[in-house]
Parts: structure tokens; C-alpha cells; sequence
């Protein structure tokens, strides 16, 4: 399904729907800066409900940033006999290269603790995920298909409304995480200077 086949409106629409898929990624680290201040948010979860409310929320907002950086890297992967027809990838829109980023044990992980429940992910309590380099590879690779898709539906004049969208999804994605970086490098190097003490 290349982009050819399709007006400036239907590959425009498919872009936006691409943004809100990309935009799910951060739900983890926005539910974490906005409640980080909230006594109950570092409470422990047996002593007030609404610590064990906040904390639900929380694993929730990890479980759809997980899940979003799994479809992420199916939609930047290729085309495999395991794919739905309806199952929108970067290549329905012309993008040449492969950029899936998760590795093998990595979605394995994903799936196994996250998306299904297995009895690995029984065992999994405690397991500790490095969300936010999970997330730089993913907005990465993201960020090379939007700008592609910048330049690529720059040089067709039929095609105004989508390069404008690839824009603006590219510099939001690009905010939102550049603020997300700075919020991260803060809280480790506090970390750091505490464990240090």
C-alpha cells in the first residue's frame, strides 16, 4: 500500500494516526513528572488508597508505553507473514529502510511481562525496565521516518497537508522528549549525588 496509491487526505490521515500512536510512548514518563511531587505518588501502597490508586496509574502508564514501543517497532519493521494487511507499517508510505529498534529479548520481555500473562512474567516481580533508553531508541527511529517523511512529501506539491503534519509531529515528539531527557538526566544525577553521600 505505497503512499502513491493514495490522495494528500488519506496519507495524511494515516500520519496523524501514526502521531497519537507515537505519542503514547511518553505515557509512562508524564504520569511520572506530573504526580512526582505528590506525597502519596512515593508512598508505600499498603498505607493510603490513594498511594495504591497513583501507583495503578502509574503501571498503567508504563504497560502503554510498553505496548506503544512494541507497535512502534512493528509499524518501523518490515512486512512479515505475521503482519495484518490492515496492519499500518512506514513502508505504506514509501520510507525504504527498516527501522525496527527493539531487540529479540527486549519484545520478548515486552511480551512475556506485559502483553500476555505467562507464567516468565509471574516471575517477573520486581522486574526493573530501562524505560527511558527503550524510549530514546524508539522517538530515534521515529524522528527518521518524520523527517523522511518531511522531505520525501516535501518534493511533491500534492502532498502540503501531510508534510505539514510530519512536521509538526516531528517537532512535538522532539519537545516533548527534549524535556523528558532533561527531567531524567535531573532525577539520576540527584541519585547519583545521594548514593554518593
Amino acid at each position: 500500500m505505497s503512499h502513491k496509491c493514495h490522495n494528500d487526505d488519506s496519507v495524511s490521515v494515516r500520519l496523524e494516526y501514526f502521531a497519537d500512536r507515537l505519542n503514547l510512548v511518553f505515557s509512562y514518563f508524564l504520569c511520572t513528572l506530573e504526580f512526582r511531587d505528590d506525597k502519596d505518588f512515593a508512598g508505600a501502597p499498603g498505607k493510603r488508597d490513594r498511594t495504591w490508586a497513583l501507583k495503578t496509574i502509574q503501571n498503567a502508564c508504563l504497560h502503554t508505553t510498553l505496548i506503544a514501543l512494541r507497535d512502534l517497532d512493528d509499524f518501523l519493521g518490515p512486512r512479515t507473514r505475521y503482519s495484518r494487511p490492515d496492519d499500518l507499517k512506514a513502508c505504506d508510505f514509501g520510507f525504504p529502510h527498516l527501522a525496527s529498534f527493539l531487540t529479540k529479548s527486549e519484545r520478548e520481555a515486552i511480551d512475556k511481562n506485559i502483553v500476555h500473562s505467562t507464567l516468565p512474567g509471574v516471575g517477573a516481580v520486581g522486574f526493573r525496565w530501562d524505560v527511558f533508553e527503550l524510549a530514546t531508541k524508539g522517538i530515534r527511529q521515529a524522528m527518521q521516518f518524520l523527517e523522511w517523511a518531511e522531505k520525501h512529501f516535501g518534493s511533491e506539491k500534492n502532498y502540503a497537508v501531510t508534510r505539514i503534519n510530519a512536521y509538526v509531529c516531528r517537532r512535538k515528539t522532539q519537545e516533548i522528549y527534549d524535556y523528558i531527557r532533561k527531567e531524567v538526566e535531573k532525577h539520576r544525577a540527584k541519585r547519583d549525588e545521594t548514593a554518593n553521600v
